[in-house]
């Protein structure tokens, strides 16, 4: 019999707020010259959480109990789900709990799949505006702007299907455990010391 793996583990949740609070960090404090240091700290970290993440999605099915959701099953999951609204869609159930409730989560999983997209264009963008180009700015700008409306619409469509669901859906990301595997619990303080000794040594800098 095959081992059912579980989609998500303690680093993935740890990585997934590195993300949350680096973007809201660097968005807030983008516009601020006197927390520009902050600002460039919070991208690099963003950049590290994502980076992690993709290595993690590789490496966890080899060395620990998890086998997360990739960009490709997240947008199958998606498609499959608007279109499977679309096909109950008619005059009868078109505004239904169903077809709405199946819209809601190929919208949540379409936004997973965008923000995992942008992240990277928005830190070159925001690395090129530092380093080599101030022209590229606005253009840093719209993709943070757009960045920011997927997170709301992920949001969003995480509430809504709370509601309809009657149950909080994002507790399953929420949940701590350390009932992982030992190599993710240890590279999960290994992030955890990484993102806060470089934090801490870039904002000397």
């Amino acid at each position: 019999m095959s081992k059912t793996l579980s989609h998500i583990d303690i680093l993935i949740r740890v990585l997934h707020i590195i993300i949350i609070v680096s973007f809201v960090g660097a968005y807030f404090t983008g516009d601020n010259e006197e927390l520009h240091q902050v600002h460039m700290m919070f991208g690099y970290t963003l950049l590290i959480g994502i980076i992690t993440r993709v290595i993690w999605h590789f490496l966890s099915p080899r060395v620990s109990s998890t086998a997360p959701f990739g960009l490709k099953k997240r947008s199958s999951m998606a498609f499959n789900a608007i279109k499977k609204s679309f096909s109950h869609t008619n005059s009868v159930n078109l505004f239904s709990k169903n077809t709405i409730q199946l819209f809601s989560i190929g919208l949540f999983q379409a936004s997973i799949v965008f923000i995992f997209i942008l992240i990277p264009v928005v830190v070159a963008l925001g690395y090129g505006t530092e380093h080599f180009s101030y022209a590229l700015r606005d253009l840093h700008s719209f993709f943070a702007n757009l960045f920011l409306a997927l997170v709301i619409l992920h949001l969003s469509t995480l509430i809504l299907n709370s509601i309809l669901a009657k149950r909080f859906q994002g507790w399953t990301m929420l949940k701590m455990t350390w009932a992982d595997k030992k190599i993710t619990k240890l590279m999960t303080l290994f992030i955890l010391f990484l993102v806060g000794a470089f934090s801490f040594v870039y904002l000397k800098m």
